[in-house]
């Protein structure tokens, strides 16, 4: 009777234990990709171009800044937008 009981619980068990490192591992792969290190750029006003400078992330927390002034550095939607309105954070 314990044998018949068994041979029906381990493979749920197995099965289960499977479904749950598939869902984690695949959770894990998408918070990976979800905070990226960004270029951040300078720029004076809304309408200047944007200046190269530091790495940022995406990740919140304090807002990117560089030099002694703390000048905010923000990231472009995408590499070929005009303008970095894109708000970044430190690493």
């Amino acid at each position: 009777m314990k044998t018949e009981i068994l041979k029906m619980i381990l493979p749920m068990a197995v099965i289960a234990v499977a479904v749950t490192g598939a869902f984690s591992s695949n959770a894990m792969n998408k918070n990976s990709k979800a905070f990226a290190i960004k270029q951040g750029y300078t720029h004076t006003s809304p309408s200047s171009a944007c200046n190269i400078s530091n790495q940022c992330s995406d990740a919140i927390g304090d807002i990117c800044t560089v030099g002694l002034e703390e000048q905010q550095l923000f990231g472009k939607t995408n590499p070929n937008a005009a303008t970095c309105n894109v708000i970044l954070y430190k690493q």
